[in-house]
């Protein structure tokens, strides 16, 4: 998927966390969506974009803004896993110790379900 996403900034834009990401907002949309790709690609990520993948909780509005149609929910999942050391690295971004935490992004993800996807799978 990384390889297929052309950091076009249009997952960047359609984000509602993005307003909460500390220098998101003023940021190039491109940079940020480009940083989330190389920190997928295992390259680094600059400190905004890290602060966009931390201030991600799966709301799926990002999904269908990609013109490429790219799962970017799943991306954004993947490269947070990164940025807290999930394969060994130092953390980028910090670690959640809120034990009520994922519960709580788990409940706001299932927004991006559609009305029949929530009746057929919850």
């Amino acid at each position: 998927m990384a390889e297929a996403c052309t950091a076009c900034g249009a997952c960047v834009q359609a984000c509602p966390m993005t307003r909460f990401a500390p220098g998101v907002p003023e940021a190039d949309p491109m940079q940020v969506a480009g940083g989330m790709r190389a920190l997928l690609q295992g390259g680094e990520a600059s400190a905004v974009s890290l602060g966009w993948i931390g201030a991600c909780t799966r709301s799926a509005a990002c999904n269908p803004a990609c013109p490429e149609q790219l799962d970017v929910a799943l991306m954004m999942r993947f490269a947070s896993m990164r940025a807290r050391g999930a394969l060994g690295e130092a953390p980028g971004i910090a670690v959640k110790t809120d034990s009520g935490w994922s519960a709580r992004v788990k409940g706001f993800a299932r927004l991006g379900l559609t009305d029949q996807e929530q009746a057929e799978w919850l």
